[in-house]
């Protein structure tokens, strides 16, 4: 009789405390035992684990060259195909990954993980139908949802609901009900500012405050009820959001110069566009460009971080909350829109943001004209504005401005009519939930 090959007790022990290093959190110390490791074991749980390390540390082209490695050698593993497919939606390759979705479910039909990814991507190209088909078939086939999946499926079908527009705010609005993901609450509290009276406005809102919520969302929903209704302004975001507007110029001596903005501008012709309703005659790129190791885009990040922490300096003795309940964990996220002879962006707030900034790489406009400045406001979104009066501040802007402000505020620019296109660097910074 054959004896079974016992199992390698020492080789999951090494395995298993890599894992355990993971979890732990310091990547760096994570990639250097993976990379001993894999020298040592022919494992995909190593290099899993590695590639997976570099996503964290930022190193998205050393992650996605492991796995386009991995799958080499193991076309079939969904594991494989869906984090790959994560590196190229994270990094704005919307077409890759699709692909790599696609091959995934044909293997793993019921990977939830995935298939969320690949409605993520559908949203993103604007197919909302496909999309919402994929969040259903999750809710009427999927009896082990957790309640925090049913919570992200129900977010997601009023998000869309929401896009669809007006004729959908009642199923936006139930289903953002059925949610408790961050921002739910102003979502829906917004809708119904759209869409009811007064009084249940009110009621909504009183719910909000008693449980002391505070983002950009609710403040510039919140703001806008206060001027309409003649009544104080209860959001604990900031109240006073053109204090916070700050204007300035990048200069040489940090790094920011001609040369720089070509190269950034060459890797955001490398990133898939996608579809922006607020924009006018332009495009914006998909995914977040900072992820990019170019070492361009890696300057232009450390410029706008230092900016970004003077900013927090200047403004530290501010009582407003988001100075004051700045979030522990944030991450940057940068996107370019590029306008053409013509184009506007319109009116617009940033509801997954904290503070946003806007720095301009190109613009081109006769001296002394408005052509492409940036206006702050508190009216926009089309909301209900009853007919009252709300103030608005405009900024002229030239090409190396940087203007810095609470997510909050809304925001849009003056049409211009330069034959050279518009290019400006958007960027978030973004509570980590």
């Amino acid at each position: 009789m054959l004896k079974m090959k016992p199992p390698d007790d020492n080789r999951e022990k090494k395995i298993g405390d890599l894992t355990s290093l993971f979890h732990q959190g310091d990547m760096k110390v994570v990639v250097t035992e993976a990379v001993k490791l894999s020298k040592e074991l022919n494992s995909a749980t190593v290099y899993n684990i590695l590639a997976l390390a570099h996503k964290k540390l930022g190193n998205q082209v050393l992650a996605q060259n492991i796995y386009e490695e991995l799958l080499v050698k193991n076309p079939l593993n969904s594991l494989f195909l869906g984090n790959l497919g994560n590196i190229f939606n994270e990094t704005g390759k919307l077409d890759k990954a699709e692909e790599c979705f696609k091959k995934c479910l044909q293997i793993d039909e019921k990977n939830y993980n995935v298939s969320i990814g690949l409605a993520d991507i559908y949203v993103k190209k604007s197919k909302l139908g496909d999309a919402l088909n994929i969040y259903e078939i999750i809710l009427e086939k999927d009896e082990k949802l957790t309640l925090d999946q049913l919570s992200d499926i129900n977010f997601r079908i009023a998000e869309i609901y929401r896009t669809k527009g007006t004729a959908y705010i009642e199923q936006a609005i139930k289903h953002y009900g059925r949610s408790d993901k961050t921002l739910s609450s102003a979502l829906r509290l917004e809708l119904i500012y759209r869409s009811k009276d007064k009084l249940t406005f009110y009621e909504a809102e009183k719910e909000v405050i008693e449980a002391g919520e505070l983002n950009p969302l609710l403040a510039a929903v919140q703001t806008h009820a206060s001027i309409k209704y003649d009544k104080p302004d209860k959001n604990l975001f900031c109240k006073d959001s053109f204090k916070f507007i700050h204007h300035s110029k990048l200069t040489l001596k940090e790094g920011f110069n001609d040369d720089l903005i070509e190269r950034i501008l060459k890797v955001k012709n490398s990133l898939d566009a996608v579809s922006q309703v607020l924009l006018n005659n332009g495009e914006q790129s998909a995914g977040n460009i900072f992820l990019s190791e170019d070492p361009s885009v890696q300057i232009i990040k450390n410029i706008i971080i230092n900016r970004i922490e003077k900013y927090r300096a200047q403004y530290s003795g501010s009582s407003e909350g988001f100075i004051k309940k700045w979030p522990d964990h944030t991450s940057l996220y940068g996107w370019i829109i590029e306008l053409k002879h013509g184009g506007s962006l319109n009116s617009h707030m940033h509801k997954l943001g904290w503070l946003s900034g806007s720095l301009y790489l190109k613009l081109k406009k006769p001296l002394g004209s408005r052509q492409g400045n940036i206006i702050f406001d508190l009216d926009g979104a089309n909301y209900p504005n009853g007919s009252k009066f709300y103030p608005s501040k405009e900024y002229n802007i030239e090409k190396g401005d940087i203007v810095l402000f609470p997510s909050s505020i809304f925001h849009k620019t003056v049409p211009f009519e330069s034959q050279e296109n518009r290019v400006t660097l958007a960027f978030d910074i973004k509570p980590t939930y």
